[in-house]
């Protein structure tokens, strides 16, 4: 399966995310994170970009980004390519500081921009850095409480938006929500998209921007027929595969299947999870196990790589 083209058009909302090369650190201080700020700031006046919720990691950032005329992309490379090079003359070092190219999602506005906001606000209680997001001050939940003055590159206006006509309703309600709990599916979701890891929307969004991208929508491939693709890569049976056994590589190829089955063919998490029988809680953590393991493993990509095309052969016959 080859890497599809970003999906481009006015108005578009994207879960954006950028990480350190191998998790290296990209912030060490307050300098680093104030200037990264500028010239984002910069970034979004010059290409006309909204910035609706942020949060910067130790590691990585993400973003909750609106285009209109130009591309995402040109965005993203500019911020990266300066700071990566006063960050390399700051630290005397060279070479790549950021992971690849970043990652977008494209994101259904009105059914999925406050799940995103809320799941970029709680990165940190997530990594269990802090217990309340409003302790965390590189986000904009402190903006969106009301807390803090929002700064002129930040537009929380359409955030808020989604919860109430008035500002002080609006905050009540976003506080209110953001104390709900997020189901594991939909944190996988709003991390790697239902469509080849490039969309999060429903089945009708879905189709739409593909056919305003101009790409076919493949046809549906069975999680029978992706069981059968990993079990012959793995050598495994199809039935070991949905056995109760946890042996490690029974536990990897049901982790592949997931994986695969949800950036490539449309799945959802809970798909897998009734097909193998596991509870989402541990299958969630066997892709996450397999996603971080991937970035090591040369040999494991290449298999992913195999499954991907013959699964891509199977859709297209």
């Amino acid at each position: 399966m080859s890497r599809k083209p970003r999906i481009h058009y006015p108005g578009a909302i994207y879960h954006v995310m950028l990480r350190g090369n191998a998790k290296q650190t990209i912030f060490y201080g307050d300098e680093e994170y104030r200037y990264f700020e500028d010239i984002l700031a910069q970034g979004l006046e010059q290409y006309s970009l909204m910035l609706h919720a942020y949060c910067w990691m130790e590691n990585h950032v993400h973003m909750a980004l609106q285009v209109t005329d130009k591309p995402l992309s040109k965005l993203m490379q500019n911020i990266s390519q300066r700071y990566t090079y006063w960050h390399n003359k700051r630290h005397d070092r060279v070479g790549h500081l950021f992971q690849g190219r970043y990652k977008a999602i494209l994101v259904e506005k009105n059914a999925y921009l406050s799940e995103l906001v809320r799941y970029i606000h709680l990165n940190p209680v997530r990594a269990n850095l802090v217990s309340d997001p409003i302790d965390y001050p590189l986000s904009s939940h402190a903006a969106y409480v009301g807390c803090v003055k929002s700064p002129c590159w930040l537009s929380v206006d359409q955030g808020l938006g989604h919860f109430g006509k008035t500002k002080s309703s609006a905050q009540a309600a976003y506080l209110h929500f953001m104390g709900q709990i997020t189901e594991e599916e939909l944190l996988e979701q709003l991390r790697h998209g239902t469509k080849q890891g490039r969309i999060l929307g429903n089945e009708d969004f879905i189709k739409g921007v593909l056919k305003q991208n101009k790409e076919k929508v493949s046809a549906q491939i069975t999680i029978e027929q992706i069981v059968d693709v990993v079990a012959q890569v793995y050598q495994v049976s199809p039935r070991e595969m949905t056995s109760a056994s946890r042996a490690r590589n029974l536990a990897e190829a049901r982790a592949m299947t997931a994986m695969i089955g949800m950036d490539h063919c449309d799945y959802l998490l809970s798909n897998f999870a009734l097909y193998f029988n596991r509870n989402m809680p541990s299958m969630s953590k066997l892709v996450r196990d397999v996603r971080t393991r991937l970035t090591k493993s040369h040999s494991m990509h290449e298999r992913m790589e195999h499954i991907k095309d013959q699964i891509t052969t199977i859709s297209e016959a």
